[in-house]
């Protein structure tokens, strides 16, 4: 009997532990629904006194999201992962709204602008919900200018892309650099276009004296603006621009393709978008509409679109890149619109 009292005694302590809760861990919340919830733009700072490092998070949604336990984790160039902030009980989102999270008041630990970093915003369980990793959006050494930031444009749903001003808790977009005022355009040309690999816009500049082209734009198709060329961009007297495509930034090419085998409208506007100079290649019906076959094919390999001995009439010859257009190698029927 008192053997059979000691193991319902042993028992019923036993389950007493097992229902014990030690209050000084706190319940990790469950993970919800964060569709929509994204990384959106992201300042670093190596030093600057006037620069802070901050991270802006977007909802993408017209639902506002429970934030509870929802972390930021940064990575340094080590590869060192650490929580910088989690979020408390009761922390929302409103739909199409912006959050901001700043060094000093939210966090301590700093966002370099030179190194290698990442910061992935994560559900309480670990799991990730949206990534920054600077090295794979913008390669080794990747930066933004003081006063700039990695944004996405559009707002949630863009690539990340560098933009000269910061748009620090508003919409973000590309800030357009002002161009010089003054500045006579005339001999500014577009002077060759590879719709083959590797794919490119070449501009010529055929006067006699440095043009500096900041804030000249290209527009495809009569649609979107595909490149502005970044602040203090020149090119010297009788030199060569060559602007590869679908790129990330400004500072390499255009953000649009390029086909040989595709109706294309290529228009070099000033930076007040009046028109400097204009590439056709119409329809095999000879329309002016765009993406279709085109009246002249450039899918042969090694053959672009080119002015031939420069800045003069176009032709399909031998694609001569960053360099002089005066060979006949290659030269078809003048394309005509």
């Amino acid at each position: 009997m008192i053997m059979k009292k000691f193991l319902l005694m042993s028992t019923l302590c036993a389950l007493a532990l097992v229902g014990c809760k030690d209050d000084s861990e706190p319940e990790i919340p469950t993970d919800i629904d964060y569709s929509g919830l994204v990384l959106n733009e992201i300042c670093g700072n190596d030093g600057n006194a006037s620069e802070e490092d901050w991270i802006e998070i977007y909802n993408t949604s017209n639902t506002t999201i429970n934030l509870n336990g929802v972390k930021l984790v940064k990575t340094d160039e080590e590869g060192v992962s650490e929580v910088i902030y989690t979020f408390g009980e009761g922390a929302t989102i409103a739909g199409k709204a912006y959050l901001l999270k700043v060094k000093g008041v939210d966090f301590t630990q700093g966002i370099s602008n030179t190194k290698s970093v990442s910061i992935t915003l994560q559900m309480p369980s670990g799991k990730d919900i949206d990534k920054f990793d600077k090295d794979a959006e913008f390669g080794d050494g990747g930066k933004h200018e003081v006063g700039g930031s990695y944004s996405r444009i559009p707002d949630g749903t863009g690539e990340w892309t560098v933009v000269l001003k910061a748009t620090k808790g508003t919409a973000n977009k590309v800030t357009e650099p002002e161009g010089p005022s003054g500045i006579d355009y005339t001999g500014l040309v577009l002077n060759e276009l590879n719709g083959n690999k590797p794919k490119y816009i070449e501009l010529y500049n055929s006067t006699g004296r440095e043009l500096d082209i900041t804030g000249v734009k290209i527009k495809k198709d009569d649609g979107d603006i595909v490149y502005i060329a970044p602040e203090g961009t020149k090119i010297q007297s009788h030199g060569f621009l060559v602007l590869l495509s679908d790129q990330a930034d400004y500072s390499t090419g255009f953000t649009s393709g390029l086909s040989a085998k595709k109706s294309v409208k290529i228009e070099l506007l000033s930076p007040e978008e009046t028109a400097i100079d204009v590439f056709k290649n119409l329809t095999d019906a000879g329309e002016e509409v765009w993406g279709e076959t085109p009246k002249y094919n450039g899918e042969t390999e090694g053959m672009a679109y080119a002015r031939k001995d420069n800045g003069a009439e176009w032709y399909m010859m031998k694609a001569t890149q960053g360099e002089s257009n005066s060979t006949t190698a290659g030269l078809s029927t003048k394309i005509e619109w």
